[in-house]
């Protein structure tokens, strides 16, 4: 993660939430949305919780070798394009 970005502190995709401690120690609430599959990758798409914004967040579902699984934020432009293209068709 690059300095500027939060640090994930908790996701629960049973109850919907993810938690992100910001670099000033500020812990942010969003909610996961939507859960997208594009190619064959999953993402969580989130916006925070108390806002009624129109532009959200992706996470990227990772899993190791041993089967843990970890999140990702996706920051490449070109997987951007692709989550943003998946998610029109979804509005349609």
């Amino acid at each position: 993660m690059a300095e500027n970005e939060g640090l994930i502190k908790l996701i629960d995709e049973e109850e919907g939430i993810v938690v992100l401690e910001e670099p000033n120690g500020e812990e942010n609430r969003y909610e996961i949305v939507l859960v997208l599959d594009v190619d064959d990758d999953t993402y969580l798409i989130i916006v925070p919780e108390d806002d009624d914004v129109e532009e959200g967040f992706a996470l990227k579902v990772v899993e190791n070798e041993e089967g843990d699984t970890f999140y990702e934020p996706v920051v490449d432009e070109e997987e951007l394009s692709k989550i943003e293209e998946e998610l029109a068709k979804e509005d349609q």
